[in-house]
């Protein structure tokens, strides 16, 4: 072990210009969550570097990103159907990148359900002992047949469980880094024995751990406190080619031109849905999930395109969040906060998931002056803090834009054409990857301030030299915080927030990128 707690193998090449062997080992597919956006943006860093990088995950092949050169499969005893990417684009640093789909059954395991075309989906919670023990055995026998295949020199295992379990099981004398996610302690090790005993294992076994930030990588070593010594921030990085300041008339027109020709939005929201909603308030707790199964959750609305252009005629500021729509989130505390707020103050909900059709009820229930409030904080297990609700002088619907969800293609710009983005998350996150995206974006981060959300709100209020500007403080009565931090951001001068979205999308475009997040994992300070 080095002085400064990192393992250096002697078979581990020294120097940073020499090319490195890299696997990586994720589970699940390459966007729609940070762990995906990270796995990707990191496999795309290192080979633009020159590095030789195979990534084992389970993102379909026949549409494999640009930067992957090839393509296959991968089990218990073979690599097989090899061939070229029919998409890759060369790279001058003649660094390669394979992906290989691992044979993991038809069964998907998630922290959050989600759907996913093609497997079907289970939460890590669920799993019987057989089942866990399955997919454990057949990822391991996987990744030793991918490890012997590909000869790597560094090995990097997403999430503490399972990605740690299944590294330090498959391997024998390859070092492990170990990048916790967050979501791996959230959603399971905290909450079941058996996920605390294997996390035990993988943060042992682990040459190092990685994660986005000091708070996550304390509560990951809790559980193997003799693992704390080789635990070292490694933060997500932000695409700086993409995610840059925009005119928000600009950003707006192009997202919207985008959506005009993506075929994926016939099968997203359809606008029948709220009369449909409606009924079912009140009388049926199960009605707003059941409704959610109508659509595509993973699809942008059908009319995304057409309410992103009313954007553009907005006078006032607009405030964002982009996520999934899920309880933990705290998105009922954004929509809440904009009724307390000024008429022109505009919302843009961004995202998908199962619980948009509560929020989408908590909506209609304020604009009804609270008709069914109680009901729905009785059935959804939202945080409703403003009963009765105010009287507004602008119904909150016509102050709020939902499009459904926006993949990588749209975020950047969609988040370009805000003013603010809130991430009101209610638990723990590991970083704020969404928010320095926004910062990149020239977009005042708002963050709940604990965990990793607070940290990185701390970076940019210690640059910047502005304490307190970019957090809320969580906990009951925050509704009101939140809604105060919007406000103190939208009422600056124009042209001091002009200014404080330069410098914003300046540093974070400085501070966290993903050649650097690259260079840390193999050991590098970057």
């Amino acid at each position: 072990m080095c002085g400064d707690g990192l393992l250096r193998p002697s078979h581990l090449r020294a120097s940073y210009n020499l090319a490195v062997r890299v696997l990586i080992w994720h589970g699940w597919l390459l966007e729609g969550s940070g762990s995906n956006v990270f796995a990707a943006e990191v496999t795309r860093a290192l080979r633009r570097s020159g590095h030789d990088v195979l990534l084992l995950c389970q993102a379909a092949l026949d549409s494999a990103p640009s930067f992957f050169d090839e393509v296959g499969s991968v089990g218990e005893e073979v690599v097989s159907a090899l061939r070229a990417n029919d998409r890759a684009e060369a790279d001058p640093s003649e660094g390669r990148a394979v992906l290989l789909r691992h044979d993991i059954g038809s069964m998907l395991h998630e922290f959050v359900i989600d759907e996913y075309e093609g497997f079907v989906v289970k939460r890590f919670l669920d799993l019987t002992p057989q089942e866990l023990d399955g997919y454990l055995d057949r990822n391991v026998a996987a990744l030793r047949t991918a490890i012997s295949w590909h000869r790597p020199d560094i090995v990097v295992a997403s999430h503490v469980v399972p990605g740690g379990v299944i590294a330090t099981r498959a391997l024998r004398d390859n070092p492990i880094l170990v990048q916790v996610h967050g979501s791996d302690l959230e959603f399971a090790v905290r909450l079941q024995d058996r996920y605390a005993e294997l996390a035990r294992e993988a943060l042992e076994g682990a040459a190092r751990i990685g994660g986005g930030s000091r708070d996550v990588l304390d509560r990951a070593v809790a559980f193997a406190p003799s693992a704390a010594q080789r635990a070292i921030v490694i933060a997500p990085g932000v695409d700086v080619e993409r995610f840059r300041p925009m005119p928000r008339g600009e950003a707006l027109e192009a997202v919207a031109s985008l959506l005009d020709d993506d075929p994926d939005t016939l099968r997203g929201r359809p606008d029948a849905m709220p009369p449909l909603l409606a009924s079912v308030i009140g009388t049926d707790p199960g009605g707003p999930l059941r409704l959610a199964h109508q659509y595509d959750r993973n699809a942008p609305d059908p009319a995304a395109a057409m309410r992103l252009r009313c954007l553009v005629r907005a006078e006032g500021p607009v405030v964002a969040y982009i996520g999934k729509l899920i309880p933990e989130k705290g998105v009922e505390l954004f929509i809440q906060a904009l009724a307390l707020l000024p008429h022109d103050v505009r919302g843009l909900i961004i995202g998908f998931g199962s619980h948009r059709e509560w929020l989408e009820a908590l909506v209609a229930a304020i604009d009804a002056s609270g008709e069914g409030l109680e009901w729905i904080r009785s059935h959804s297990g939202m945080e409703i803090e403003i009963v009765p609700p105010p009287h507004l002088e602008v119904p909150l619907s016509d102050r709020i834009t939902f499009t459904g969800r926006l993949d990588h293609r749209y975020a950047n710009l969609a988040l370009a054409a805000a003013d603010v983005l809130v991430v009101p998350s209610v638990i723990p996150e590991a970083f704020a990857m969404v928010a320095i995206e926004g910062a990149a974006a020239g977009c005042l981060p708002l963050v709940a301030r604990h965990s990793g959300l607070a940290e990185v709100a701390h970076a940019l209020e210690a640059h910047l030299k502005r304490p307190g500007l970019f957090g809320f403080e969580p906990g009951r009565g925050a509704v009101e915080r939140l809604a105060e931090g919007i406000r103190t951001l939208v009422s600056l001068p124009s042209q001091e927030r002009d200014e404080l979205r330069r410098e914003v999308s300046s540093f974070a475009r400085r501070t966290w990128t993903w050649d650097r997040t690259a260079e840390q994992l193999l050991g590098h300070d970057g």
